[in-house]
């Protein structure tokens, strides 16, 4: 398959949809998923463009209740609405035909079969042929409401997304659906411990040198000679915290000593911390902290 045709499957390009925001993240380095939002103000956007045949999944949550008309290998379903806050499912691998008769809001996740083949090679799960969920079924999953919700300000601010964070959400989502919806099972893992000291040295550094969030875990992972699964699960017990969190609160710390020890401006402050400009700055600081860094500098300073 042509990388064109695969492209207007991972932007949902075959939807018609101008202005798509679209993330990208890796499952276990092996394999990209790749999260939309999909936004129309008003009814009747019309009939889909026909996807390119692959051996992938879409999984469409919708941010509104939606309705419109949906043709299978050319057999008309009666889909009814799907509601808010619910997903359907969707193999890329049959012919699929959409009209879309309602405004809508959606979520769109590309999940090619090389993802859940990642799980395998890496968590232990049987494989996946394919995942369960009736075709045109409204699945009502607060695990899959909960990683949607994470991932919304991705969508508004692209550039201040973290790829640590990113690849933790499609690996969750991932191995949520193969287990709940693809019959898979996982082998029990073996006990997991802290890392080794050198190891938490070694990664503490090359994230504490890269706080923009562009470092991957897998990259991390390899520098501490361990699986990707493993590195994360035994950096959360050494630190308490996963490795995007513990990364997000080391630009906090570096912001206020900052803050208190030198006269550089927030947006001087911003960039040198890691942070794609002074508003998200401001906004991950006030999170942290429950204060703005100007009222915190001019509480320090006082």
């Amino acid at each position: 398959m042509s990388t064109r045709m695969m492209a207007s499957n991972e932007r949902m390009e075959f939807l018609r949809v101008q202005k798509t925001r679209t993330v990208r993240a890796s499952v276990l380095d092996k394999a990209a998923v790749s999260v939309s939002r999909l936004t129309r103000d008003t009814p009747n956007h019309g009939f889909a463009e026909q996807h390119a045949p692959e051996d992938a999944f879409m999984l469409a949550y919708q941010l509104r209740d939606y309705e419109g008309d949906l043709w299978v290998d050319g057999r008309n379903l009666d889909l009814g609405s799907l509601r808010k806050g619910a997903f359907s499912f969707y193999d890329y691998k049959r012919s699929w035909q959409a009209n879309l008769k309602s405004r809508f809001d959606c979520v769109n996740f590309h999940v090619p079969r090389e993802a859940m083949t990642a799980l395998e090679e890496d968590l232990g799960t049987r494989r996946v042929e394919t995942l369960n969920p009736a075709p045109g079924a409204d699945v009502a999953d607060p695990v899959v409401s909960g990683l949607v919700g994470a991932l919304l300000p991705a969508f508004e601010a692209p550039e201040t997304a973290s790829l640590l964070f990113l690849d933790h959400v499609s690996l969750a989502l991932c191995t949520h659906l193969a287990i709940t919806y693809g019959d898979a099972t996982v082998t029990p893992p073996s006990p997991v411990r802290g890392l080794a000291p050198w190891q938490l040295v070694r990664a503490c550094e090359m994230m504490d040198a890269q706080l923009d969030g562009s470092l991957k875990i897998a990259e991390i992972a390899a520098a501490c000679r361990l699986s990707r699964s493993h590195f994360t699960r035994g950096f959360k017990l050494s630190t308490g915290m996963p490795p995007y969190r513990w990364i997000t609160q080391r630009r906090i710390d570096r912001a206020r000593d900052l803050l208190g020890s030198s006269r550089l401006s927030l947006q001087e402050i911003a960039l040198s911390c890691g942070f794609a400009d002074q508003s998200h700055f401001t906004r991950a600081f006030t999170r942290s902290t429950g204060i703005s860094p100007g009222r915190w500098r001019q509480a320090r300073r006082s």
